[in-house]
């Protein structure tokens, strides 16, 4: 069953879609308790056809008072992000102000970069001159791009990401840090939340048979 169309709770319905993030401040935690997981499966395996010394057990009690310590300093730490869909429009103005923004830093980092490039010919005794500037180019652009996509994609998520009265959460500056903070893996988890807000077809997640459009009678 379809409802009748009205274009204004339409564009409401997208500035109102949200989704909801769990991020760990204590990412750090992770990697050690993946490790005493490790150790505590490889001391189990090892006393699996052996009688458990006293030792044993009490290195088993240790690593499972850390791994549950760990445990629950992680979860303590979780804080649950509302990441909102941005209208297209608004998107694509955002970035390019963010771009402009950045245009010097990002600047600075291809002059940067391909004075690194051309050292590199100079050590690799690369003689050819299209060879040269063809490195000293890719390497330019490659920097400068990476900084104006990084700078466009923090911008827009701080944009996204919002409190629970809708108010925007970080500034861009403010989101630069959350980044530096947070590492790549959680920040992924974000930007992921976003895009599959904003470029998921939600029609894929309706079964046919609820889907608009001629039906096949039984």
């Amino acid at each position: 069953m379809t409802t009748q169309f009205d274009p204004d709770a339409f564009i409401a319905g997208i500035r109102t879609a949200q989704k909801k993030v769990t991020i760990f401040l204590a990412a750090d935690l992770a990697g050690e308790l993946s490790g005493v997981e490790e150790d505590l499966e490889l001391l189990e395996s090892q006393n699996e056809d052996e009688e458990q010394t006293l030792s044993a057990g009490a290195e088993k009690a240790e690593l499972t008072e850390k791994r549950d310590r760990l445990q629950t300093e992680l979860e303590d730490s979780a804080v649950e992000f509302t990441v909102r869909a941005l209208a297209q429009e608004q998107v694509e103005k955002i970035g390019r102000e963010a771009r402009k923004a950045a245009s010097e830093r990002a600047d600075q980092a291809a002059k940067e970069a391909a004075g690194y490039a051309r050292e590199e010919c100079r050590r690799a005794e690369v003689g050819d001159s299209k060879e040269i500037k063809e490195a000293v180019r890719s390497a330019a652009s490659k920097a400068s791009n990476a900084i104006l996509s990084k700078e466009a994609g923090l911008h827009v998520l701080s944009h996204a990401i919002v409190t629970d009265t809708g108010e925007r959460a970080f500034t861009p500056e403010q989101m630069r840090d959350v980044s530096e903070g947070l590492g790549e893996p959680q920040m992924n988890k974000l930007y992921g939340a976003f895009y599959e807000l904003t470029s998921t077809d939600p029609g894929e997640f309706v079964p046919k048979s609820q889907k608009p459009g001629p039906k096949v009678e039984d």
